[in-house]
């Protein structure tokens, strides 16, 4: 396996533990069910990209089958059975012993990670897999396995490939060396190259219903309210690990807060918009203002499309929230005049965060600026029906 700190992982999403850590996959039957069938037949494939959303388990997914490969007491022949979402799970446990332990642990040599490694001296994960990580992995590729069985390359993300990078991988799986498992793991396969994308195998991954959602969430440790289930579930999306992120910044209470300024407007209360910057900001971590742009961004695109709609978006994150909205955005023509101060809105924060401006003020001159557009839209509004 590569060496890395191990206290520095691009792979490992904030607040959840590492995806090696995981014991089994809930949810996503039918993909687990296309790698035993290629499995059993004996075809299976050396690449494989593994496509979907963030936090939706395919690093879990990756994870699992290294485990199952290097492993398992079962031959492919052993397989010639109905396989079905009832025993998947019971075939692809990792068998107990040595190889499962030197996996966990990291000390695995059949198992080699490409990721962005950490730049010590800015504190920061690197922005891409280089070219020098694409020619550390060929030089592994070049030595023969100790005992001749499977070895496993996990890439996450190939997303983090630059254009050289990815050039060199391609290189690479053009003529996949022996016994060699490739598993790509991408958030954004449309942005790969297509002569990659043709290279591989792809399975799709889907986003969490909320019943999977609450049964990963409760494997990994991450603690919900059972009347915040639905909220988070919708403002996830789907995804384990955003739902784990968000538990950790109470992002239920900052989007109802969000939706309680805006409700406010015209007449905004500057010292809520104080006291929520206090609330949620006071150690002024990056990820804390991340997470506010995404709260943001979530309010902005229910709102818009309750305009869109001329209907509340259900189900609702807040039990005000679709009164609010209405409000709001009743009709198509306030959902234009929102989007556009939505982008406004986004840039001005993203570009203030840049410039270290004060988190306060940023959030403050944002509301404000939304007072200004609400009067526009209102007026527009009133106009039109008199």
């Amino acid at each position: 396996m590569n060496d890395e700190p191990n206290n520095f992982f691009s792979d490992k999403l904030d607040g959840a533990p590492h995806p090696m850590l995981a014991k089994k996959i809930i949810g996503h039957g039918s993909q687990k069910l296309s790698f035993l069938h290629s499995f059993a037949s004996n075809r299976l494939p050396q690449c494989w990209l593994l496509a979907g959303d963030m936090g939706v388990g395919k690093a879990s997914f990756a994870w699992l089958i290294t485990k199952f490969l290097l492993t398992t007491k079962y031959q492919p022949a052993d397989l010639k059975i109905d396989l079905n979402e009832s025993n998947v799970n019971e075939i692809l446990e990792p068998q107990s012993g040595n190889t499962l332990n030197r996996i966990i642990s990291g000390s695995e040599q059949r198992v080699y990670i490409v990721r962005r490694g950490y730049n010590e001296k800015r504190k920061a994960f690197f922005k891409n897999i280089s070219i020098e990580d694409i020619r550390k992995l060929q030089s592994y590729c070049s030595l023969s396995i100790a005992d001749g069985g499977k070895r496993i390359i996990i890439i996450d993300t190939a997303d983090d490939l630059n254009k050289s990078s990815s050039n060199a991988l391609l290189k690479l799986l053009e003529e996949p060396p022996k016994n060699t498992i490739f598993l790509l793991i991408s958030h954004q396969p449309n942005l790969l190259l297509p002569t990659l994308k043709s290279r591989c195998q792809k399975l799709s991954f889907s986003n969490l219903d909320q019943t999977d959602l609450g049964a990963v969430l409760s494997a990994i440790g991450c603690k919900i309210e059972p009347s915040e289930e639905v909220s988070l579930s919708i403002l996830s999306k789907g995804s384990a690990g955003a739902a784990c992120k968000y538990i950790n910044a109470n992002c239920i209470n900052l989007y109802r807060d969000i939706l309680n300024l805006a409700s406010s407007l015209p007449n905004l209360n500057t010292n809520k918009i104080s006291q929520l910057s206090q609330n949620y900001f006071a150690k002024a971590k990056p990820s804390e203002f991340v997470i506010f742009l995404e709260m943001m961004q979530h309010f902005f695109s229910r709102l818009c499309k309750t305009g869109v709609m001329q209907t509340p978006v259900l189900p609702s994150v807040t039990d005000n929230e679709a009164k609010i909205m209405i409000n709001l955005c009743p009709n198509l023509k306030s959902a234009r005049l929102w989007s556009e101060a939505a982008n406004i809105t986004l840039a001005k924060l993203n570009k203030g965060y840049l410039l270290n401006i004060d988190i306060e003020s940023l959030i403050l001159d944002a509301f404000i600026y939304l007072e200004k557009c609400y009067l526009t839209i209102y007026h527009a509004r009133t106009a039109n029906e008199s």
